[in-house]
């Protein structure tokens, strides 16, 4: 099994939750309720007891008003251009919520929240209880090696080498393999229009008010 991603010095990739929550002043509650999880999964996320799912991660991230790379220990520091080869791209590892899906997470530190880019290796088919993805903003898929099938509720598209899908994160959607081969995607999830416009609105601060416009004086 995959081992769980690490944050250097720290025991996991995770391991800034906790003190980004307290330093917000927010409870596990708090957080719950925000995010749509249950507390004790958050618990969970915050001991490395699990690691999240990249919808998860999405939601909790959202919860924050940040992206995922502050999640992971993202460098705010980070120079203007980042090179991650392929051997150093971040793995996400499902424990204890298996989707058959194998996450390796790209450019965490130059997202900004503004965007999610990973490469995914769907399974060929869905575990037993496997539920459709759904999160905030736009997805798109774009497919490096095999074929896949996306299903939604009511249409079901096919992607071969070099084919791209743009769709809204809000439809339950599930990405799989089509035999003979395992697929290899590029995926990248955009936040919401609202984070979009608004990129500085981040771990929560509240954007700056609007300047105002001086009035004209007469003569």
């Amino acid at each position: 099994m995959q081992a769980a991603p690490q944050a250097p010095g720290h025991p996991h990739a995770f391991w800034r939750m906790k003190r980004l929550r307290e330093a917000n002043g927010i409870t596990l509650e708090a957080l719950a309720t925000r995010s749509g999880l249950t507390k004790s999964y958050l618990s969970k996320v915050e001991r490395g007891v699990s690691v999240p799912s990249i919808a998860s991660a999405l939601k909790i991230a959202d919860a924050f008003g940040c992206g995922i790379g502050t999640l992971f220990g993202a460098d705010d520091a980070a120079p203007d251009i980042t090179l991650v080869r392929r051997g150093e791209r971040t793995p996400f590892n499902r424990r204890g919520q298996s989707s058959g899906h194998r996450y390796e997470a790209i450019a965490l530190a130059r997202s900004h929240g503004l965007f999610e880019a990973f490469v995914d290796h769907p399974p060929f088919e869905a575990p037993p209880g496997y539920k459709p993805a759904e999160h905030r903003g736009q997805e798109m898929i774009f497919a490096l090696k095999g074929r896949v099938v996306v299903n939604f509720p009511h249409r079901e598209v096919r992607l071969g080498p070099g084919d791209a899908l743009l769709f809204s994160g809000h439809m339950p959607h599930v990405v799989l393999s089509q035999p003979p081969h395992p697929a290899e995607i590029l995926v990248i999830v955009t936040a919401d229009a609202q984070a979009a416009e608004t990129p500085h609105h981040r771990n929560g601060a509240e954007p700056p008010a609007p300047a105002r416009r001086a009035r004209p004086t007469r003569a």
